[in-house]
């Protein structure tokens, strides 16, 4: 298998840096609730008036299909317009 590739020298890299840190000292969730949430909450009211107007006109019109389609299907409509068993 030839003399100098042994599997930690199978070449060089040049420019390239790696860092680590000690899982002791991470603080992962440092920021969350501090800084997280706020920008978060901002990101999303930011977003608002793009998706809730659409949201409620949707909302709004399924809601009237199936109060219509619910009246469209009651016997005192049927009887009305001449569909009595």
């Amino acid at each position: 298998m030839g003399g100098h590739s042994w599997f930690g020298n199978l070449s060089r890299q040049n420019g390239y840096y790696e860092h680590q840190v000690s899982p002791f000292q991470q603080n992962l969730f440092k920021g969350v609730f501090t800084t997280g949430a706020p920008k978060f909450a901002f990101r999303l009211g930011r977003q608002a008036i793009f998706v809730l107007p659409p949201l409620a006109f949707y909302y709004y019109l399924a809601d009237w299909a199936v109060k219509e389609n619910n009246r469209h299907h009651s016997k005192a409509y049927l009887k009305k317009h001449g569909h009595a068993e």
